[in-house]
């Protein structure tokens, strides 16, 4: 009680004042998480739920799903477990999609790995027939089989855009600020072995403080480019660059970097990013 009189009277003393914008400013809630934008809508993940979304989308793609049954998957995880891998739910439901290892899915162990469980999911769907012609909701259920079908629909819409900026190959569609995940000492080679795990192939460089990856094409480079914006804060990742642009850690936007404002070094790494998504680190 005596904390909410103290912003009270602190809030009616600004205005009383007349409020400078800079007070203004240390009043309103830092922005956090990753935001997402594409041209059917915007939404917001926190660093760990868009993480955990970055790995689904990675293993539908490496394993020759496309960018709708991504939208499945992430519908289906947004329901089951709020793209958080929790290590327990109903019965012996556990993981990002809740699957049960007394059902076959798998042991416990595999099934908190967000790999094994995204793998066994893109599984179920590929051999449900016609679920490339259901709604988002309709193919969840039939992989999913839950009691209570109708509460996928509630997500379709964030995981459409969601799935766009992860597997549709969409320029700049992520940005991500401040985070609540525990971030690592930085390493290259950790980075290099979660992208070999998670998209089944290797990066071309991993020394120093830089990881590159070639890409096949400018999908598949926005595609990793958006990944690697979404494990930031598990690797300690400083900037992201690709196809002329730069994520910087901190920013929930992409931009050309200028050399007055950024440096020569900055437009140099956006340069050489045309071909190749170039992932920079954290000073340790």
């Amino acid at each position: 009680m005596r904390a909410i009189l103290a912003l009270t009277s602190l809030l009616a003393a600004l205005v009383l004042t007349g409020c400078t914008e800079e007070a203004r400013e240390s009043l309103r809630p830092s922005r956090t998480g990753c935001y997402f934008t594409t041209g059917a809508g915007e939404t917001h993940l926190t660093a760990e739920q868009a993480s955990n979304a970055a790995t689904i989308a990675a293993v539908g793609l490496r394993d020759g799903m496309d960018e709708r049954a991504v939208a499945v998957a992430i519908t289906t995880a947004m329901q089951e477990s709020e793209l958080v891998n929790v290590n327990y739910g109903h019965d012996d439901s556990l993981g990002l999609f809740q699957q049960r290892p007394s059902m076959g899915w798998g042991t416990e162990e595999e099934l908190m790995d967000p790999v094994y469980a995204s793998f066994k999911f893109y599984e179920k769907l590929r051999r449900t027939d016609g679920w490339e012609d259901m709604t988002l909701a309709e193919a969840a259920q039939e992989v999913q089989v839950s009691a209570y079908p109708e509460l996928y629909r509630q997500w379709e819409d964030e995981a459409t855009v969601i799935a766009a900026v992860f597997a549709g190959g969409l320029d700049g569609g992520i940005g991500c600020v401040k985070g609540s995940a525990d971030v690592v000492a930085f390493d290259p080679a950790a980075l290099a072995e979660a992208y070999a795990y998670q998209w089944g192939g290797e990066v071309s460089e991993a020394e120093g403080s830089t990881v590159v990856i070639d890409p096949s094409d400018a999908a598949a480079g926005w595609n990793r480019a958006a990944w690697a914006v979404a494990r930031s804060y598990d690797f300690g990742i400083a900037s992201v660059a690709y196809g002329g642009m730069v994520w910087a850690a901190g920013e929930d936007g992409w931009s050309e970097p200028d050399a007055e404002a950024d440096g020569e070094a900055a437009v140099e790494i956006a340069n050489d990013s045309h071909a190749a998504v170039i992932i920079t680190f954290a000073a340790a």
